[in-house]
Parts: structure tokens; sequence; C-alpha cells
């Protein structure tokens, strides 16, 4: 990072790729960071839910096998689902209280079945984000993943149990030890050191793991430097039915909030992957969800945990200046070679389990506070709050014991975790949320013809919701411009093709807000050409053409403009400021600029 914090401008873009040595060198230490927990999260689920050590052994090859398969199909172009950006797969971490309890109560087929129906769930949904983006705002992300984090904390307070009576006083001290580390390198290490702040940590406290005694050197001693580990027969087909059911809400939910987290990392990994700033690119996202719920079904299919994105690339692409897709083909084949060394996983495996689960909780709060920061930032009114604060209140509530359900098969799947239960609420609160908002909806040919229908059809709702003149007039021009631009689109992608668009107009208190649903076009990113005609060479000739004017319009009129590019459809979004002749007239922000402009 920058001095003022921005992004680093990359040496190595995704198409670019670096000498031989340079890829493996920094896929060395990328693969470094990513083996621990690959190696340490499944066979941590095995010992906590009281399974053999051939199903741990069984759990972790599949894992490093999987994982590396699935990094390869990340950054390689294959099709239409091709990838544009270095992504690394790894072990979703939320997923492992729901693991270790279905694998305790039903055992390892039934875990295998709920992990491939939930990577199934996860490319549905994946493949269609553009039908949840009402429902699915910012509050929900936010409220989500908050859920999946707490109910972490149950899991990671108990690992420490199974340690010898003799080394209780080791507990807290390796704890702290841990913790004490990562926030020293995390806050006040030079830049470039602290992404290695939760490793330099774990290292701390296996050192002092060592020194007490508290180090499994039988384990590693036993471990063979090259083959394959006695792995058991497959997960077979012996499923618990009763378990699976119970379960299975949990395992959809977490799915989504794998989908969740992905969507944040791959907008984190576009922003300092590329010398030009880009806009964030659902087709991206839904490609990348795609193949790692595929690689979810494999992972189920093997007996492992569910697969995610790995967090930490896009602050160590940063940090190494390097996005080359290369480096993660290289990463997936050094993951799918530690599968083959039982030793170098076997060193993992024996870390105490006191000193991983400070490692998580340290590694768990920057994001989680992140992720606070946002939901809040981003509230907009008291409906916006209580579509966060209910959930939250039931999910915690649950997940602590504060609350108690009735008997009952629904009603223990609904409470069994406070995730379960949270996001029910949070479902429920957001599309009530969503309902509440009044919005009218048009259809039109993307033609210059629908202009006269397109405005009769704002003008009419804005006056029935008490707008001004001045206002509907506002509304007109953003809409009339709007439609000119995705015409524009559409003409320049798809030649002689009729194409038809939904248009959806709603308010919220002083905002309207203005949509564009149509199939998609493949052109450029208008959030892109927008932010490129905010540059000072954008007053050249050469920019100021003809095709951009309905672009400067629309900037001009409408407070804030999206748009989002899908797989199955493309919407362009325009926020207008507006006031209601009921109401004291004000002055918008945007207004003003607008006229000194």
């Amino acid at each position: 990072m920058t001095a003022g914090g921005a992004p680093l401008a990359p040496t190595y873009e995704p198409d670019e790729f670096p000498t031989g040595r340079i890829a493996a060198g920094i896929a060395g230490q990328l693969s470094l960071l990513m083996v621990v927990p690959l190696a340490i999260l499944p066979a941590l689920v095995a010992q906590l839910a009281g399974e053999t050590d051939a199903v741990a052994a069984r759990a972790v090859v599949a894992s490093m096998v999987v994982c590396g398969v699935t990094t390869l199909l990340l950054t390689m172009r294959l099709g239409r689902l091709r990838s544009e950006s270095l992504y690394v797969a790894t072990v979703d971490l939320v997923s492992l209280p729901f693991c270790i309890l279905a694998l305790a109560s039903g055992g390892p087929a039934t875990l295998a079945a709920l992990v491939v129906v939930s990577g199934v769930f996860q490319i549905a949904i994946g493949l269609r984000l553009s039908y949840l983006r009402r429902v699915v705002t910012p509050q929900v992300r936010g409220t989500v993943l908050i859920l999946a984090f707490a109910s972490l904390v149950p899991v990671l307070a108990d690992v420490g149990t199974s340690l010898e009576a003799r080394l209780d006083w080791f507990v807290p001290i390796s704890v702290l030890v841990t913790v004490a580390i990562i926030v020293v390198i995390a806050l006040w290490a030079p830049k470039s050191w602290r992404i290695w702040a939760p490793a330099a940590g774990l290292g701390a406290g296996l050192v002092g793991a060592i020194a007490v005694g508290a180090y499994d050197f039988d384990l590693v001693a036993d471990a063979a430097w090259v083959g394959l580990a006695d792995i058991g027969s497959s997960p077979g087909a012996d499923i618990e039915l009763q378990t699976f059911v119970t379960m299975l809400p949990s395992f959809l939910i977490v799915s989504f909030a794998i989908l969740v987290r992905s969507q944040g990392v791959s907008s984190n990994t576009r922003l300092v992957s590329w010398r030009t700033p880009r806009a964030l690119d659902f087709r991206e996202l839904q490609r990348a969800n795609w193949r790692t719920g595929a690689g979810t079904i494999l992972s189920g299919a093997a007996g492992s945990l569910p697969v995610t994105i790995a967090g930490v690339g896009p602050a160590f692409i940063n940090q190494t200046r390097c996005a080359s897709r290369r480096v993660g083909i290289v990463a997936g084949c050094f993951f799918l070679v530690a599968a083959f060394v039982p030793k170098l996983w076997a060193i993992a495996v024996a870390i105490p389990r006191p000193i991983l689960a400070a490692y998580v909780i340290v590694a768990l709060v920057p994001l989680v506070v992140r992720v606070v920061i946002s939901s809040v930032q981003r509230l907009r009114s008291v409906r916006d709050a209580v579509v966060i604060v209910a959930p939250l209140a039931v999910g915690l509530s649950v997940e602590f014991g504060v609350l108690s359900f009735p008997q009952g098969a629904v009603w223990e799947a609904i409470s069994q975790n406070g995730l379960t239960a949270g996001s029910l609420v949070l479902v429920i609160a957001a599309v009530a949320n969503s309902l509440v908002d009044r919005r009218a909806s048009l259809e039109i040919e993307l033609t210059a013809a629908s202009t006269t229908e397109l405005r009769q059809f704002v003008t009419a709702f804005a006056q029935r919701r008490g707008c001004d003149t001045r206002s509907v007039q506002r509304l007109e021009a953003a809409a009339e411009e709007a439609l000119a631009v995705i015409s524009e689109q559409s003409r320049s992608a798809l030649a002689g093709l009729r194409r038809w668009a939904q248009v959806t107009l709603g308010f919220n208190g002083s905002r309207a807000t203005l949509e564009f649903v149509c199939a998609p076009s493949g052109g450029q990113n208008l959030e892109e050409r927008i932010a490129l005609l905010a540059e000072p060479e954008a007053e050249t000739v050469e920019t100021a053409i003809e095709r951009d004017a309905a672009v400067r319009l629309l900037r001009h009129y409408a407070s804030e403009v999206g748009h989002r590019q899908y797989l199955e459809a493309e919407i362009l979004t325009a926020v207008v400021m507006v006031r209601g002749s009921r109401h004291p007239h004000r002055f918008f922000e945007r207004e003003r600029q607008g006229r000194t402009s």
C-alpha cells in the first residue's frame, strides 16, 4: 500500500506472465501462507468430532488435492466461465462448527452429502445473482457474515479442553503469546511484513508449545516424507437422514455466506490487480463462484470441507505487486504436491489446538471489524437498521442459549444454531423491507421511440409521490439519458437484434431509484467510462465524442450511477435526489455540484 493507503500498481497484471523463477518464488510464498489452514482445519474438524485418524487424514489429503485442482480451475481460461483474476482456493472457515456437528451426529457419509448439496446450491444461486439484488443488500451480507463468525466462538472456546491437566496453564499463555505477536506485527511492523502476522504468531506459539512439551513430535516422526497417508475407505452412502434434514438449512446458509465473502474478495482482488481501476464485474464473481462450487462438490465427495476463495489473496497481490494468473497455476501445483508429502502436513496438524484457536480468532477480528463498519456506513433508514439488529439479536441469543424453542423437527432445524435462526429472521426482515418501498415497472424496447412512453411513466409515478416540478423534470431527464446510454450499449454489442428492458422506479425518502434490466450486452462497464470522463484528460477531443454525451448528462442528473453486468442480465441504476412539493424545499449537495460543474 502507498502512504495514503491506496493500492500499489501491480508489476504484473493477471494476463502478464513473470519469468518462471519469479512465478515459482511468489507462488511458494503464497503456498506457505495457505498450506497451514489447508492441513489444520480439516484435521481439526475430524478430531473435534471424535473421528479416527484415517478420517482426519482423508480430509486433509482431500482438501489439498481439491483446493489445488480448484485453484487451477480458478486461474485458467476455460470457455464462457473463464477467469480473469488470480484466485486461490482454500477450505471455508465459517463451515467448521456445522461440519463438526454433522460429522459427529451423522458420520462421514452425512457430512459428504451435505457438502455436495451445498456446492450445488452455491452454483445455482451464484449463476443467478441478479435475481437476488434487492434482497441481498450490503446490510444483509454483513449480517450473515457476523452471524457466521459468531457460530465459531463456541467451537474455538473448547479447542483446548483435550490437553493434559499438567499443561492447563499452557492454554492462556500460548493464546496470549500468539495474539500478542500477531497484533504487534499487524499494527506496528513495516507494511510488507503485516501479511505474515498470523503465520508469525502461529510460529511463536509453536515455539512455546515445543518448549513445554505440548507439541506432538511422535505424529511428525511417524509421517512419511513421500507417499499417501492411510486415508481409509471413502465416506460411503450410509447417510443419517434425520441429521441430514436438520443440518441442511445451516449448510445452505453457509453456501450463501461463502458467496458473500467471495464477492468481497473478488472486489478487492479486482481493485489491486490492474494498473487502471476497474469496477466490480459480477460476471467474474459468477465464474469464480461456479468453480468454487464445483470444488465444494468434489471436496464433499472426497470427505472434506466446503471450498472458498482465500481472503488473503488481495493483500498478498498488493504486497508482491504480482497478480499474474501464472502464480495461481504454480500454487495449485504446489498444493497437489503437498498432498503427497505427509510429513509436511503432519507438522501443521500437530500444532496444539489453543494456538490454532488464537490464530483463527485474531485472523477473523479485522474482517469482522471491516464488515461491521461497512454495514453501519451503508445505513440509510431506520428500516435498514432493523434488518441488521433484529437478526443479530435472535441469532446471538440462540447461539449462546438465551432463547429456547418448542420441541419438534422443524423447530430443531431452525434453532439448532444462531446462524440458521438469525438468517431466517434476516430473510423475513429483508423481504419485508424490500416490499415496503413502493415501485412501479414498465417494459419498453431499447430504442429512441420508447422515450415518450418512458417520460410519461416517470412523470405519472413521480407526481403521485408528490415530487415538485423541478424534481420531476430532473427524473425525466435522467431516465431519458439512461435509456440512451443502455440503448447505445445494445446497438454496439448486438446489432440488428431487438432488445427489451424492464424499467423500475422506486422512492426511498429523498432518493428516487431508476433501474433498467435487460439481457447482457458484453459492452464496457459504464462506471469505468464515468471514471474515465472524470479524469483531466477526458476533456480532450478524443474522448469528448458523441457516444459519451449521454453518459456525461446522466452523470450530471444522477447523484449515483451503477452498472452491474451479470452472465444472465445487465442492470443500469441511477439514483436521483428529489424533493416533494408538500415538504420544505431543500437543496441537495449533488445539485449544487451539478450547477458549478
